[in-house]
């Protein structure tokens, strides 16, 4: 097989790249417009909201609307939604890590079923408003409703297929060779796991983790229901109260969302190449 510094390379035809260039940078355009014109709107005051015709950057910025946002109790929500991703977060990893490495290094009967059930359990990970009503009953029964831990619960089911799937591709990516030294060593299966296969799998790790943290910081059906205690309401049931019985109240609306995309954006500058990297680190064997 050649390696990727012997494949030769294509040139592109210089109108092809052009085209490329110009979709992406459409796809940018896009994708930006909705943020920048949501974080102007956040600094306008109520005149400069509805003067018409609308102004894009000809007003005087104001913050009165994230005095407004604070004043509300929106602080407490982002503490709330950061603490609830952040157990999400570490629930995930703890049960997920063992989990992919029983489905990857160990054959067991009923291997096969359980991970296609895994697999198929993956689109969870974008929400499952289908499973609220019987999620709901289920936990009323079990006197588990409106609790600190309620969300964290949930969450933690939604997100750990999708982090199984990808710590089980990184881990698919190590040689076994690495386990038969370490045994012919005398380690043990949970030596192995933690001085041969966590460090090599860190990339998958931070991918699993990122993902997690983004599913459960957008997730909104279940916090709309599960919890009615102003104290444990996450940012984005907290964001849906600026749409008011009289109509949206644009310049805090547009304050909540900014300051709800937020960490989002932070994660993604900070950990966003581990999504790539977790994701393909076993894709190519050698």
């Amino acid at each position: 097989m050649k390696s990727a510094a012997t494949m030769p390379r294509r040139n592109l035809v210089p109108w092809k790249g052009m085209l490329v260039g110009l979709l992406f940078g459409c796809l940018v355009v896009l994708n930006l417009a909705p943020l920048i014109w949501g974080f102007l709107t956040s600094l306008k005051s109520e005149a400069d909201l509805f003067r018409f015709p609308p102004t894009l950057f000809d007003f005087e910025p104001t913050l009165e609307n994230y005095r407004r946002v604070f004043a509300s109790g929106f602080g407490q929500s982002l503490a709330v939604s950061l603490t609830y991703s952040t157990i999400t977060v570490v629930m995930v990893l703890l049960l997920g890590v063992p989990a992919a490495y029983a489905f990857d290094r160990f054959e067991f009967p009923g291997r096969k079923p359980l991970l296609l059930l895994v697999v198929a359990s993956i689109p969870l990970s974008l929400g499952a408003a289908a499973l609220l009503i019987p999620n709901y009953i289920y936990f009323l029964k079990l006197g588990l409703t409106n609790h600190f831990y309620t969300l964290p619960l949930i969450y933690t089911a939604h997100q750990l297929p999708m982090a199984i799937w990808i710590i089980k591709g990184t881990m698919e990516g190590i040689p076994r060779e690495l386990d038969e030294a370490a045994i012919a060593d005398g380690a043990g299966h949970f030596t192995i796991l933690r001085l041969v296969i966590l460090p090599l799998i860190l990339p998958g790790l931070g991918a699993a983790g990122v993902m997690a943290f983004v599913g459960s910081w957008n997730e909104f059906v279940a916090s709309t229901v599960m919890v009615d205690n102003p104290a444990l309401r996450p940012v984005q049931p907290a964001i849906y109260n600026f749409i008011g019985y009289f109509g949206r109240e644009w310049g805090p609306l547009s304050a909540a969302a900014i300051l709800g995309i937020l960490p989002i954006l932070i994660v993604f500058t900070l950990l966003g190449r581990l999504i790539v990297s977790g994701l393909t680190k076993g894709s190519v064997k050698g």
